[in-house]
């Protein structure tokens, strides 16, 4: 009789460590995605407060400003960025502005797709800026198969009293 006890306390002690390790292993993988959606959160809003924070100062003080400069794309994924044109000359201006995408490297990148949110092209409609006026745009940034490594979107804005701005958005393209 002492062994069958024996055998059915060792038996149980077994169950109770299996089930407390399952437990254990389901709790954790819990807290791990809860952290993870924290995280993408986190991140987007940061991202947003960023933009919001450059069209309320609108980079008065520059020609071309661009919110953020730099941005993680995953891939299959789209992000957007702000393009701010200020006119900061005398006169009224007619601008534009066109954009290409491009890999590390400086060759076109045909997996990569940047385009403008008012004509979802490359290139945006032309904008009358008085003098001191200014316009914001959208740039939509999608993945469409790129390789992970480093892009720009090389934004050219035409028309402005100074002549020709460039200025470009980097973009990290990650699993």
């Amino acid at each position: 009789m002492n062994k069958r006890g024996a055998i059915e306390l060792s038996m149980t002690t077994i169950i109770v460590i299996v089930i407390g390790v399952t437990l254990l292993s389901l709790g954790l993988v819990w807290i791990r995605s809860t952290f993870s959606q924290v995280e993408q959160l986190t991140q987007g809003a940061f991202e947003q407060g960023e933009t919001q924070i450059s069209e309320i100062f609108a980079g008065s003080n520059e020609p071309v400003a661009l919110s953020p400069s730099e941005t993680k794309l995953k891939q299959g994924k789209t992000t957007t960025a702000t393009l701010t044109i200020n006119n900061l000359g005398d006169s009224d201006a007619e601008v534009y502005a066109e954009v290409v995408a491009k890999a590390f490297g400086g060759e076109e990148a045909k997996d990569l797709a940047c385009g403008f949110s008012d004509t979802l092209t490359s290139k945006t409609n032309e904008y009358t800026l008085e003098s001191g006026e200014g316009a914001t745009l959208k740039i939509l940034v999608e993945d469409s198969g790129a390789n992970l490594g480093t892009y720009a979107c090389v934004i050219t804005v035409s028309g402005l009293p100074d002549g020709e701005e460039t200025i470009s958005l980097i973009i990290t393209v990650e699993k």
